[in-house]
């Protein structure tokens, strides 16, 4: 194996591959990259079992070959090096890389690349096309909602369904719900379900640069992998199994009051009021009454701070309560100058939608307290 690159290129690489990389592992060789060299293109894997991540960049190959060397270690020698390109050279009897620049030499010992665990692509399985843009939208409004908890593994992904000509995301985690609908051009199949990592997704939101390119989705014929294709980048996803909770039960049917007001002033009255409620479990109470949206939060140890936000309010008068966290993660992400707020009483889930958009709703549970 000889190779020359560019050293911005290789860095850009690894960096994008190494989130794979597992932090805690018994196998030696999941600290690594694979690194192949083939005809124009130096192709980069890692892979932590659960999730695996393939790029490919272009490269001058005067011979070909495969090791597999510390992904840690090499990010961090390409990223610190000055030079403006890079050869790499295989020393096949001893397993080593030996590294070339203009003003730097180094020799990394690799492992060989036959214990490698393999990392599909998602060659074959039903396919769907989505715009790079609307995918990492929906990742990052719905993966806030997703579950930290290992206890109930299924919360921890996304629940994902394609079904004719649209695919659904859902996230909870038992306080908030999050869901977003992207239409794709229809193929006539049944619906599919499955629960993605959405450590996995958040990852493929990195990795995406959003505008319009397309961004192949795979899903494997025996239902248990999903691939993700971006231009010369692949991430492959093992699928959580279990049945994911029926998310729709607790979406409201309609509402008694709504209150519609810019976004921007929501997010910033909320994140002021909050830092009082920091000490009493981050609660905020929400009182709409005589046409006016009133935040406030409260501690016997600090203090207290109200503000009024300016809004239309519709319907009947209400006092609720939430965790000002859940509140503040939507409206960082709703991608909408106005937000809705509707609701069907103080002890019901309250509704955060987009003005102008029917794809995206984000559900919260309202938290008990005295008012």
């Amino acid at each position: 194996m000889r190779v020359t690159c560019s050293t911005q290129n290789l860095g850009q690489g690894l960096h994008i591959v190494s989130r794979a990389v597992s932090s805690r592992t018994t196998l030696p060789i999941l600290n690594n990259v694979l690194m192949e060299a083939t005809p124009g293109k130096l192709r980069l894997t890692a892979t932590n079992l659960e999730i695996g991540i393939k790029q490919a960049i272009d490269a001058e190959v005067q011979e070909e070959g495969s090791i597999t060397v510390p992904a840690r270690l090499l990010t961090d020698y390409v990223s610190a090096n000055p030079d403006a390109s890079i050869s790499m050279t295989l020393d096949k009897k001893n397993q080593s890389l030996k590294l070339k620049s203009e003003h730097f030499d180094a020799d990394i010992r690799g492992i060989d690349p036959a214990d490698f665990p393999p990392v599909p692509s998602g060659t074959e399985g039903r396919k769907v096309q989505l715009s790079q843009a609307d995918l990492k939208d929906a990742i990052e409004q719905t993966v806030i909602a997703a579950s930290s908890d290992e206890g109930r593994p299924v919360l921890t992904g996304v629940y994902a369904q394609l079904n004719g000509g649209h695919v659904t995301f859902a996230a909870t985690d038992g306080h908030r719900l999050a869901v977003k609908t992207l239409a794709v051009p229809a193929d006539g199949q049944q619906p599919d379900t499955m629960v993605i990592p959405a450590r996995a997704l958040a990852e493929l939101s990195r990795i995406l640069k959003g505008g319009s390119e397309q961004v192949d989705l795979t899903v494997a014929p025996q239902k248990n992998q999903v691939f993700f294709k971006a231009g010369d980048v692949e991430l492959m996803s093992r699928l959580i199994e279990g049945t994911y909770p029926n998310y729709k039960q607790v979406i409201p049917n309609d509402t008694t009051t709504t209150i519609t007001l810019k976004t921007q002033d929501l997010l910033t009255t909320t994140k002021v009021v909050s830092l009082f409620a920091r000490d009493a479990a981050n609660v905020v109470k929400f009182k709409a009454e005589g046409g006016k949206l009133t935040l406030t939060a409260n501690t016997s140890e600090v203090g207290q701070n109200t503000a009024d936000v300016e809004a239309k309010i519709d319907g009947n008068d209400l006092q609720v309560a939430f965790n000002a966290k859940y509140v503040l993660d939507v409206l960082g992400i709703i991608g909408a100058d106005e937000v809705t707020l509707g609701f069907t009483g103080p002890l019901n889930p309250g509704m955060i939608k987009p003005v102008g958009k029917d794809d995206y709703l984000y559900i919260i549970m309202p938290v008990r307290v005295a008012m």
